[in-house]
């Protein structure tokens, strides 16, 4: 199953997408927008993947799906956490402003709480006012959870899992030095960010999904 959100008021229009990525049906009469699907998502998701089926089999109307008039799925979201995994990115990044890396984050967990508040749609320029302030891009896999407890054990977060996908994670280089420098963390160095077209249920991503993690390769020019 793989869903999108076509560009529409803030929330964008909730679509189900063919597993060739070349055709959309509309979702509205399950869920208007795809946060109000995840909101709902025990009666939602049955439904949405009866609705990806029906498309597979040229069953439903449809339509040809185009990127440009895609918004990221979640045009918004009410929580955005960015945890670096791959330490060594991390080493690589700090090296190349001048700072060492803590051994400690080698062992705890380094994440951020960033803006959340509008994703870039993945085929929009990103808009930067100078080119001075040094932009950057990362290629990262996002995953959409459901509710989460405080104190959840790992199989617990795993089964809030709802969806995956990918984020071309915005930086600006040469800001964050003096920002981070204040204590206070990221603001104006981290700008929107980009979702992938669409975000696939897990179970679409066949043996390359496994314990938590995606399998393969992901290559960025």
């Amino acid at each position: 199953m793989k869903l999108a959100s076509l560009k529409h008021g803030r929330d964008g229009r909730l679509v189900v997408v063919s597993s060739d990525l070349h055709w959309f049906t509309d979702a509205f009469l399950i869920a208007p927008t795809l946060q109000a699907a995840l909101d709902d998502w025990d009666r939602c998701e049955p439904l949405l993947r009866a609705l990806a089926e029906s498309l597979e089999h040229e069953a439903v109307p449809r339509g040809r799906f185009r990127e440009h008039e895609a918004a990221s799925p979640l045009p918004r979201a009410y929580q955005w956490a960015d945890g670096s995994a791959y330490v060594n990115h991390v080493e690589l990044v700090r090296r190349a402003r001048g700072a060492e890396m803590p051994e400690s984050f080698w062992t705890d967990p380094l994440m951020y709480q960033g803006g959340s508040d509008g994703f870039l749609g993945p085929r929009d320029p990103i808009p930067l006012a100078d080119p001075a302030w040094g932009c950057d891009l990362e290629a990262e896999i996002v995953v959409v959870v459901g509710d989460v407890a405080q104190g959840a054990t790992r199989e617990e977060a795993l089964a809030a899992i709802r969806l995956v996908g990918l984020v071309n994670d915005v930086s600006l280089r040469n800001l964050i030095p003096a920002e981070l420098a204040k204590g206070f963390g990221f603001v104006q160095s981290k700008p929107a960010s980009a979702l992938s077209p669409v975000l696939v249920a897990p179970d679409a991503l066949g043996d390359r999904w496994k314990d938590g993690k995606l399998h393969g390769s992901c290559r960025c020019s």
